[in-house]
């Protein structure tokens, strides 16, 4: 009987060591396979471009990313697109958990960006920090542009009206429907201002940094962090939220014109 007995644990051993390696395998390529689906604005898109190598490193995970506009983001979570992680701004992030798409809660601020004028590169610089310098530099321009339904266009309007200048500058202003569109049309020539924060203007070849709107019309973008009320990895979506509001993300989006809201 000692013989069969023998055999017998053997074969279960054998058995329970193929079953560990199975199931050691099922774990690795669920990991491979395993992939966080992000709508981010493009307020940070940069910044978040450069860190998604080594945040994958980080969580374990691919990152899928679809870039745009906060506003048109916003439209299509509320339409049904699938998504783990949004970056948005934090009224769009609210108005999503108010409706039942992001979780209630899960709001982190990841960073903030001033409002600037860029030009195209290797233009005469003038100051534009008061309101009566950018006043005269907007009424002297022959184009200004942004993005229709971009985070900084409340805020534009506002300076304008502020200014006493909307309606002089009526016939100049073009309106992007694409997003990204406004800083590139300057650094091509088609027009001669953009007015964005200023991670969408300094991270533009061809574009540089005219300087920020004056303390009296700043209002900074917000980007905020909102794990989605059906995501797949919500697991996934936390640990990048992390990633991103570390230390180690600091460098990326310091280099880009953004303030960290975590140091």
């Amino acid at each position: 009987m000692k013989p069969f007995k023998n055999a017998l644990c053997k074969n279960a051993a054998r058995l329970a060591l193929v079953g560990l390696g199975c199931i050691a395998l099922c774990s690795a390529a669920e990991n491979d396979q395993a992939e966080v689906r992000v709508l981010c604005s493009n307020g940070i898109r940069v910044a978040v471009e450069k860190l998604t190598p080594a945040a994958e490193k980080a969580i374990g995970r691919k990152i899928s990313i679809e870039f745009s506009a906060s506003s048109i983001l916003k439209k299509s979570i509320e339409g049904g697109a699938p998504f783990d992680l949004a970056i948005l701004t934090p009224g769009s992030i609210d108005d999503l958990a108010r409706n039942g798409k992001i979780v209630a809660g899960s709001n982190t601020t990841i960073a903030s960006a001033d409002l600037g004028v860029g030009v195209k590169a290797g233009s005469p610089k003038v100051d534009i920090s008061t309101p009566g310098a950018i006043q005269q530099r907007l009424l002297a321009a022959r184009t200004i542009t942004w993005t229709d339904g971009g985070a900084a266009g409340t805020a534009i309007q506002t300076m304008l009206q502020t200014l006493g200048i909307q309606d002089r500058m009526q016939s100049k202003i073009v309106l992007q429907k694409l997003p990204g569109r406004a800083a590139e049309s300057v650094a091509s020539g088609e027009n001669e201002l953009v007015l964005a924060p200023v991670s969408e203007v300094s991270t533009v070849p061809g574009v540089e940094l005219l300087g920020k709107f004056p303390k009296r019309f700043q209002s900074p973008v917000v980007m905020t962090a909102g794990i989605s009320a059906q995501a797949k990895d919500t697991e996934g979506a936390k640990a990048l939220v992390k990633f991103l509001t570390s230390a180690k993300a600091v460098p990326a989006i310091q280099s880009t014109g953004m303030e960290p809201a975590h140091k």
